[in-house]
């Protein structure tokens, strides 16, 4: 008897904590401060075998969203060649994400699909993304920069980027 008791104690124990347990888990692997900012979301249509618009304008070291419309009645990729190596990334949508050694190797987008992808820049410059696939030849570029309050009124104006909570 005083074994079945002192199991259910242990197992009424390790209910109550699991939650903190998994609290701390999730607190270890959080990502650094850049989460705690707000997103910069970026709305890219891909029309007439175009990227539109390119350039588009994002600041380093903090979350942003590239959200792709396919408009077309293909499917077309989405990239990144080195501009997300070693960078974390998370994709969403009704594409197919492809990832390799390096990270994020490409997305499918189907037409009339939509996909996004949320990384945090981790260098500043001028970087290409393109569909690779036959035939496409389609090029945009992305734009990391430093200084926010120029981009968001920079982005907002020319690029139609929103940050949001």
């Amino acid at each position: 008897m005083w074994g079945r008791r002192s199991l259910g104690i242990a197992f009424v124990a390790l209910s109550m904590l699991a939650p903190w347990l998994h609290a701390g888990l999730a607190w270890a692997q959080a990502p650094g401060p850049a989460t705690n900012s707000p997103s910069t979301r970026v709305n890219i249509t891909i029309k007439a075998r175009q990227f539109h618009p390119s350039p588009v304008l994002v600041p380093v070291g903090r979350p942003v969203v590239l959200i792709f419309h396919n408009q077309d009645a293909e499917l077309h990729a989405f990239v990144p060649r080195r501009f997300l190596e070693g960078v974390p990334v998370h994709v969403d949508g009704n594409g197919a994400a492809q990832f390799g050694d390096t990270g994020l190797e490409r997305v499918l987008i189907p037409s009339g699909g939509r996909e996004e992808i949320h990384f945090v820049p981790a260098a500043i410059g001028t970087f290409e993304y393109r569909c690779d696939l036959p035939g496409h030849q389609m090029v945009g570029k992305i734009v990391v920069e430093h200084r926010l309050a120029d981009l968001e009124t920079a982005g907002e104006r020319q690029t139609g980027m929103q940050g949001t909570p």
